[in-house]
């Protein structure tokens, strides 16, 4: 095996995330909340990446992938991985989860109902459920259409099958039944159904959950003479009716009838996946909260503050005396939105240009972009509408900052644009003077929250002089960039990155100490892997963690000895890119919005950005370092013992020693 194939290496990830539910050590809701983060990956995957090879397998034919798997294989492998993780999921939330929260005075109700709770659901049916509903009856001439991602009751009564969808929306998934100070008592929709079918069918009914997962792919018409948003948003609709790429159902349901159902909805026998009573754990994130009591939620932590932009009213004279450099959720991203905000306000301020990858739906940044084009000041904007799943949030901001006088360019040919950047022209008395923002994470208030990126407010006109560049090719493709100081892929970023990987193969051959330290979401480039194997066989040492996504495979002893790898899954979602090379001692530290994935190296734009302030460098290194040695949060990866817990005995997790790193910068 050369290379790990991606998708499997992918699950092994989410494997992480059930050892976070495993864990007695993560206060108990938020442990549920990892229920709901395990079930939304997975949600994801199927409808990205299982439907893309299922695709490939219907349209292209069973060939091989660039790690040297099939279509076929790799779905088969998915299918076993993923049955045995739902099979523990189930054991963990029922064995676990659901009794730790009855200690707790939670009651989650879902089997042997005490006769005071079903005359609790049984009222709470005939109030607002009681012909409030419609039953589907199927018969072979049904035509079935089940909505996506939507749960349904498949329920078989005297020789005839019915359908019911559950409208969570409508009537919400946790119903409260009954609530005093110290108890709660909780039952889903889908049993207050269950419990009261003998009210519109019969005693003998039985009820078992259903749902279809629909290819999430947006198939654009590029013979439509229609604009990208107009076939973006024609795409987003049939993404509803998409192909479907697995049925999940109730383990229970007689075979006969769960494979007729395949046979209505045109499914292969491959997207059958068996599941629980209960489907859409991913609902969980929506459970009610309990925040009188404390001990079952992380302690809430304040942000560290930058003494610089706190103590100061003018945040352009600030950053013009130095960089600024801010670590997100540790420090608050408010201030990258209070410098938008100033900048859209101040009169001086002629122009801003920004890219927006993932923004949401109440944005404070683009409500500063509006403010500002409303203002004259001249505004443009690159909304990258294909990121996936937040398409129609991207183009509902850059319509409406259309609408307020802005330049909005939706994405560029051939290119995702994935850079994290934004600069500002202002008018000062020694000229026009121009500020930039450069971060590893999105220009998003509410994942800033929950992911750990970092950012610098920089005038450094070594950093804003190529970012005018980067801008220049956004506004005018025909433009062709020269940069002296930032690594922009597609341009030089991977070339620049292997020629300082064969700087260090060359101190190490040469008897020196060649040492990397990357920090990335996913490595999944073959030739950047086959990079790094030749650099481990050459003496250099290479430590590396990665949260996601590793198709590194180890094929030499020196491989094995010189190349360690770690993933951190813990409180928040690491996310942060970060390469340094130790250069003999005089080391080149980079951070960068790009992981080292063939579609970031080759097929977007991405900025990697030099971090030129020692200080900051060695806490960038320290933050490696932690993660490496973190022996509550961190796992080994692709050597042999994946997910095993880091050896070692502090009390304190990287992420916690974040805050103490953060607070010593």
């Amino acid at each position: 095996m050369k290379y790990i194939d991606r998708d499997i290496s992918w699950l092994s990830f989410n494997a992480r995330i059930l050892q976070e539910i495993e864990d007695v050590s993560v206060p108990l809701m938020e442990r549920l909340k990892f229920v709901a983060i395990y079930s939304s990956n997975l949600e994801e995957f199927y409808k990205v990446r299982v439907a893309g090879h299922r695709f490939e397998q219907k349209y292209n034919g069973d060939k091989k992938n660039k790690f040297g798997y099939r279509p076929s294989y790799i779905l088969q492998q998915i299918n076993n991985i993923v049955s045995d993780q739902q099979e523990k999921l189930g054991k963990l939330f029922y064995n676990e989860l659901v009794p730790e929260m009855a200690v707790e005075g939670i009651y989650f109700l879902h089997k042997d109902l005490q006769e005071t709770d079903i005359k609790l659901v049984s009222d709470y049916f005939d109030d607002y459920l009681q012909g409030n509903f419609e039953l589907l009856e199927i018969s072979n001439q049904t035509k079935i259409e089940l909505k996506n991602q939507t749960i349904y009751l498949y329920i078989l009564y005297s020789q005839k099958e019915y359908l019911r969808e559950l409208d969570y929306k409508k009537w919400g998934r946790f119903i409260t039944i009954f609530s005093k100070k110290q108890e709660q008592r909780i039952i889903q929709l889908d049993d207050i159904f269950k419990y009261n079918v003998h009210k519109y069918l019969g005693t003998s009914a039985k009820v078992y959950a259903v749902k279809i997962s629909r290819d999430a792919e947006l198939y654009i018409d590029e013979e439509q003479e229609d604009s990208v948003v107009k076939k973006i948003k024609k795409s987003l609709m049939k993404r509803e009716t998409g192909l479907p790429c697995r049925l999940l159902f109730n383990e229970n349901i007689p075979f006969k009838f769960i494979n007729d159902l395949r046979k209505k909805l045109d499914l292969d026998m491959v997207s059958l996946i068996p599941g629980g009573k209960y489907h859409n754990f991913y609902d969980f994130f929506t459970f009610p909260a309990f925040t009188k009591k404390t001990h079952l939620y992380h302690v809430e932590r304040d942000f560290v503050k930058c003494e610089r932009l706190s103590h100061t009213k003018d945040l352009f004279k600030e950053i013009k005396k130095a960089d600024v450099f801010l670590s997100y959720p540790y420090q608050d991203f408010e201030y990258v939105v209070d410098f938008l905000q100033q900048a859209a306000e101040d009169k001086r301020v002629t122009e801003i240009n920004i890219t927006l990858y993932r923004v949401n739906e109440t944005s404070k940044i683009c409500q500063a972009l509006e403010y500002a084009a409303k203002k004259g000041k001249k505004v443009f904007v690159l909304a990258e509408v294909l990121a996936r799943f937040d398409e129609a949030t991207n183009i509902y901001w850059g319509e409406r900052l259309e609408n307020a006088g802005a330049t909005v360019k939706y994405g560029i040919n051939n290119l995702k644009v994935h850079a994290k950047i934004f600069t500002v022209k202002r008018e000062e008395k020694d000229g026009l003077s121009t500020y930039a923002y450069l971060g590893t994470g999105n220009l998003n208030e509410k994942t800033a929250m929950l992911y750990c990126d970092h950012g610098l407010l920089t005038a450094d006109k070594r950093y804003v002089n190529d970012l005018d560049a980067v801008f220049a090719f956004l506004k005018d493709e025909k433009y062709r960039p020269v940069f002296n100081l930032l690594l922009v892929a597609p341009f030089v970023l991977r070339d620049t990155l292997e020629l300082l990987i064969d700087h260090e193969i060359e101190i190490a051959k040469g008897g020196g100490e060649g040492k990397m330290l990357i920090k990335l979401n996913s490595l999944e480039d073959p030739r950047m892997i086959d990079k790094v194997r030749k650099a481990a066989d050459a003496g250099v040492k290479i430590d590396m963690v990665i949260r996601g996504i590793c198709c590194y495979f180890p094929q030499t002893g020196a491989q094995k000895k010189n190349i360690r790898i770690v993933s951190v899954v813990d409180r928040y979602l690491e996310h942060a890119r970060i390469y340094h090379f130790h250069n003999q001692g005089k080391g080149k530290t980079f951070l960068a919005s790009a992981d080292w994935m063939t579609r970031n190296l080759s097929n977007r734009i991405e900025v990697a950005f030099p971090i030129m302030n020692p200080m900051i460098q060695k806490m960038l290194c320290k933050e490696i370092k932690c993660q490496l040695n973190d022996h509550l949060k961190g796992r080994y990866v692709a050597n042999g013992q994946e997910n095993s817990y880091v050896e070692g005995g502090d009390e304190k997790s990287s992420q916690e020693k974040m805050f103490d790193l953060v607070k010593q910068l």
